[in-house]
């Protein structure tokens, strides 16, 4: 099993993934164009994996100078939900694509992107393509929003939750481009690379106050799927239920605490 597969997990759940999934930061967008300010305009950038595109469009809203943005996304129904959703950005373009073999020219981007993705990646491969798309200086941004399970009985439980029902699951491991759960250092990976070099790491933690239903949509959006298809809908719907009826407030809201772990790095500069 792999990227192309899993993806697949996808199906029939674009309009609960764009609704109920969780933007990212305003900082992130402060950090990048700090990290890159010495360096040309960002003015063409790709999103790989751009799911329904809620990252793709807060990178256009928040970076003025982006003329250029084309979100690569395999997901038939993610793909479709993308387009629909960003029609009004002048300028973003979606296109069908695997992060392994991007349907891009050699150095035709100064920025490429990955948010709450490249877990998905085969990313050896997903490395080479993103260093031969970008223009030299260029700069690499993957990010990832994690929950911070560890200081929140909530999402402790939750954790607990999906390790009971979804074979393979661990706290902090991340679906993989195998068909499974890993752990996904891109730090370590980037630093050990010579096409893509300048890694920073940065992390920011947030909060979101969400409704039981809405942290019910998003449960539907992702890998909960799994835990529902080997278990039935009734049975996991009945542990959302206790889960939420221990930690909701009175007025029927539960508190997520967030941690979007960011990685930047960039292609090497061109040779004189």
């Amino acid at each position: 099993m792999n990227e192309r597969v899993t993806w697949q997990l996808y199906n029939g759940a674009a309009l609960d993934y764009d609704e109920y999934r969780p933007r990212y930061p305003h900082a992130i967008f402060d950090i990048l164009t700090d990290y890159h300010s010495a360096l040309a305009p960002l003015r063409s950038a790709v999103d790989v994996g751009a799911g329904t595109g809620i990252f793709s469009r807060q990178l256009m809203a928040s970076v003025p100078s982006i003329e250029r943005l084309t979100c690569i996304e395999p997901n038939c129904d993610m793909a479709a939900v993308a387009k629909e959703r960003s029609a009004t950005f002048r300028g973003l373009d979606v296109l069908a694509g695997f992060a392994e073999m991007l349907p891009l020219p050699n150095h035709s981007c100064e920025l490429v992107t990955a948010a709450t993705a490249a877990n998905w990646f085969d990313r050896p491969l997903f490395y080479q393509e993103a260093a031969r798309v970008l223009k030299p200086s260029g700069t690499l941004l993957l990010l990832q929003n994690k929950h911070r399970h560890e200081e929140s009985a909530f999402l402790d439980d939750f954790a607990s939750l999906q390790e009971r029902y979804i074979p393979g699951f661990r706290r902090d491991h991340y679906s993989d481009f195998w068909g499974g759960y890993g752990k996904a250092d891109f730090e370590a990976e980037l630093s050990s690379r010579h096409d893509l070099v300048a890694v920073k790491r940065y992390k920011l933690e947030w909060r979101q106050r969400t409704s039981a239903e809405q942290f019910r949509g998003y449960c539907q959006s992702g890998h909960i799927k799994t835990a529902i298809a080997r278990s039935g809908a009734a049975t996991i719907a009945k542990e959302l239920d206790a889960l939420l009826d221990r930690h909701q407030d009175a007025s029927g809201y539960v508190t997520v605490d967030w941690l979007t772990d960011l990685v930047l790095s960039r292609a090497p500069p061109r040779r004189q």
